[in-house]
């Protein structure tokens, strides 16, 4: 997605609305979580980078 692209659809959404980000596991396709803990980063990046923090434990199904 480009940036002018995920500027708009957020503008489409007033202050007091949430984004919720579901987290699929890419192999299988499993749904792993949903987070809405998400920061923009500019620390260590080219470009600012979207971060989606999910718990460590919730992968360990998909490690074995």
């Amino acid at each position: 997605m480009k940036v002018g692209d995920l500027i708009d659809l957020l503008m489409t959404y007033s202050n007091d609305d949430e984004i919720e980000i579901e987290v699929y596991e890419t192999i299988s396709g499993k749904f792993v979580d949903s987070s809405c803990d998400i920061t923009i980063s500019l620390e260590n990046t080219f470009v600012p980078t979207l971060k989606v923090d999910v718990e460590a434990g919730k992968f360990q199904n998909f490690l074995k």
